[in-house]
């Protein structure tokens, strides 16, 4: 039997592949997507970090669901794994969270001058993920092969 995904693997996932890519729905109604990063895990909730005064803090209190996906080419590119999920973003007043963010982010770290309490510094986890691990050898309408690993899907 083949073990569940828990939200440990989803962020080990995020935190090895280093960058994300996160699709938000732009004020204007049309898809926005941009690079941000994983920052930490807390109290079982997986946390990300934005300025108040960037387009995506404004969408994501205007149309809080997102969707992620994030990859990282190997040598072997068929063994290459992928994760792609949809969430819902809840922001969150905590300092713990954006200490332990500055802690772990030097570009965080010096964009707020080491202050948990910067007024732009906005932090938020999600909440309903769903999605998929997989990897590029498996691709609907290839061949089946024993050596793919097949997706593992998660509700979390």
């Amino acid at each position: 039997m083949e073990k569940e995904v828990t939200v440990e693997d989803v962020a080990e996932c995020l935190d090895r592949m280093g960058l994300q890519y996160l699709a938000t729905v732009g004020l204007d109604g049309k898809p926005k997507v941009r690079p941000v990063q994983y920052m930490v895990l807390s109290e079982g909730k997986m946390w990300f970090c934005t300025n108040s005064e960037k387009a995506m803090y404004a969408e994501l209190q205007k149309f809080p669901f997102i969707d992620l996906c994030a990859s990282r080419l190997e040598k072997d590119e068929i063994n290459t794994s992928w994760i792609r999920f949809s969430a819902e973003a809840v922001f969150e007043e905590n300092r713990e969270v954006k200490e332990a963010i500055m802690q772990k982010s030097a570009i965080v770290h010096e964009l707020y001058k080491n202050n948990p309490d910067h007024p732009l510094f906005k932090v938020f986890y999600l909440k309903n993920i769903r999605g998929s691990m997989n990897n590029l050898g498996h691709v609907k309408g290839l061949e089946e092969r024993a050596d793919f690993v097949k997706p593992k899907e998660f509700s979390l």
